[in-house]
């Protein structure tokens, strides 16, 4: 993502060249969206390539130490899309979603400099029922821990953030493989997020409820 340089070099390992940086954009007041099969609501920002990326925190959080629902939701046209969750590629958790067959994977992710980013331990995703792919779309839902904090970094969940994203047609080339490789991005972009309207109450028996088997 960088100010999405999300992934400047993936040529000097099989990627691309990249572009110049686009402006900023976005809203500090995004849409509602709620899932009926889990009653969950998230924030929701809606990137110009129709990839949906939605948030849900709880309302109890406090900085830098909370887990995040998160659901990306793209047309079967978006090989990848990844979010950078300091706003630009470089020394902050990145994660990254794509379908693979009838599903989805998730991809930890993180780049100390403009190069190709490698498998990032500090952050751990639960993917939830709900993931899935069809022949228009695919969907990634997760909880995510471990990213509202890195190095000296703690993400107020009263405030508003920039986040940023990268998205490419092109599939990783082991879409099974939450290690694969994959080309660089076509487009990116930032965009601010009201933490404060993505705060749900009940966050851990929502996540419960969804983790079980119906």
């Amino acid at each position: 993502m960088g100010l999405l340089h999300l992934f400047a070099s993936a040529l000097a390992l099989g990627g691309v060249g990249l572009t110049n940086p686009v402006p900023q954009g976005g809203s500090v007041s995004p849409a509602k969206f709620c899932d009926a099969a889990t009653t969950i609501c998230y924030a929701e920002w809606t990137s110009p390539e129709r990839i949906a990326f939605r948030f849900a925190i709880p309302d109890t959080a406090t900085p830098g130490n909370f887990s995040v629902l998160l659901q990306i939701s793209a047309p079967r046209s978006v090989g990848w899309a990844g979010l950078a969750w300091g706003g630009v590629m470089v020394n902050n958790p990145l994660t990254l979603g794509w379908a693979n067959g009838n599903t989805a994977v998730v991809s930890s992710r993180s780049a100390s400099s403009r190069s190709y980013p490698g498998p990032y331990a500090g952050a751990t995703y639960t993917v939830l029922p709900g993931t899935t792919a069809n022949n228009t779309h695919w969907t990634l839902s997760v909880l995510a821990k471990g990213v509202s904090s890195w190095g000296s970094t703690r993400l107020d969940p009263s405030s508003t953030v920039r986040l940023a994203y990268a998205q490419a047609p092109q599939p990783p080339f082991q879409p099974a493989n939450n290690a694969s490789r994959f080309n660089i991005h076509t487009s990116r972009n930032t965009f601010m997020l009201d933490l404060k309207s993505a705060q749900v109450a009940d966050f851990a028996e929502l996540v419960a409820k969804a983790l079980t088997p119906a």
